[in-house]
């Protein structure tokens, strides 16, 4: 029994080590994640939502995965719209989208790279709309929030 521990926790050691040592390289380096989007977007017009990712200088091109999330504010991210990016080089993943109707939008990022997940979301103003429909917009989402996660905490967890 105790050459096999003398042969076991080396190696065990050995392999601990090593996990750790390749862990440490991947972390040091966050993977960011940069929306761009379009300026004055029409309703029905298609147009291009780009996302860059990148870790550290180096742009990544072998994300695992990087779809788009989109919903208009006043609809709620329930009704969302899921689309696979396309890879089209340099870092850079984008999909085509219009949007049906003026109003305040939501462009959120999953990307999946080098074993992180990172989700920014950005606001996207489609149609002509004065600051003051924006603001309201805002606000009564915001309202909205609120109001539902004060009824996640009155009828408790079910799991």
């Amino acid at each position: 029994m105790k050459k096999l521990l003398l042969v076991v926790v080396p190696f065990l050691l050995l392999l601990v080590g090593c996990t750790s040592a390749s862990e440490e390289k991947t972390s040091l380096e966050v993977v960011e994640v940069e929306i761009k989007l379009p300026e004055n977007v029409k309703e029905e017009e298609e147009v291009v939502v780009k996302t860059l990712v990148t870790q550290g200088e180096e742009k990544v091109e072998d994300a695992k995965e990087v779809q788009i999330e989109i919903w208009n504010v006043e609809n709620g991210k329930e009704n969302s719209v899921l689309l696979d990016a396309e890879h089209v080089g340099d870092g850079v993943y984008e999909v085509k989208h219009s949007f049906d109707e003026r109003g305040v939008y939501r462009v959120q990022s999953h990307v999946t790279a080098r074993d992180m997940h990172v989700m920014p979301t950005k606001q996207l103003v489609v149609g002509d709309l004065s600051q003051e429909e924006v603001d309201a917009i805002i606000e009564s989402e915001a309202e909205e929030e609120n109001h539902d996660s004060g009824d996640h905490g009155e009828h408790g967890s079910h799991h």
